[in-house]
C-alpha cells in the first residue's frame, strides 16, 4: 500500500503534464503505453487481498464486541437476579409482618 500512493501521484502528475503540454495523438499514445506499463508491474489481485484483510479485521472486531456484550449482559442478568431475590425476600417479610400484626 505504501508504494501505491507515490505511483498514483506520479501518474496523476504525468497525466496533467501531458494534458496541458501536448494534445497530439502521439502524446496520448505514449501516456497510454506508460499507463499500461505501470499496471503491468502492479501485483495482480492486491485489491482483493486488501478487501479480504479488511473483512477479516472487521469480523474479528465484531466478534470481540459481541463477546464483550455477552459478558456485559451476563453481569447485568446476575445483578438483576440478585436484586430480584432481595426484593422478593423483602416482600415476603413485609407480608409476614402484616399477617402477624393482623392476627
Amino acid at each position: 500500500m505504501h508504494t501505491l500512493a507515490p505511483r498514483l501521484a506520479a501518474a496523476a502528475n504525468d497525466a496533467a503534464r501531458h494534458a496541458t503540454i501536448c494534445h497530439t495523438a502521439i502524446c496520448h499514445a505514449s501516456a497510454y503505453h506508460a499507463a499500461i506499463a505501470m499496471t503491468a508491474t502492479a501485483v495482480p489481485g492486491i485489491g482483493a487481498v486488501a478487501a479480504i484483510v479488511v473483512i477479516i479485521l472487521v469480523t474479528t472486531a465484531l466478534a470481540k464486541a459481541a463477546r464483550s456484550l455477552a459478558a456485559l449482559l451476563a453481569e447485568l442478568l446476575r445483578a438483576a437476579t440478585a436484586v430480584t431475590s432481595v426484593l422478593l425476600t423483602t416482600v415476603i417479610a413485609i407480608f409476614l409482618g402484616i399477617a402477624f400484626l393482623v392476627h
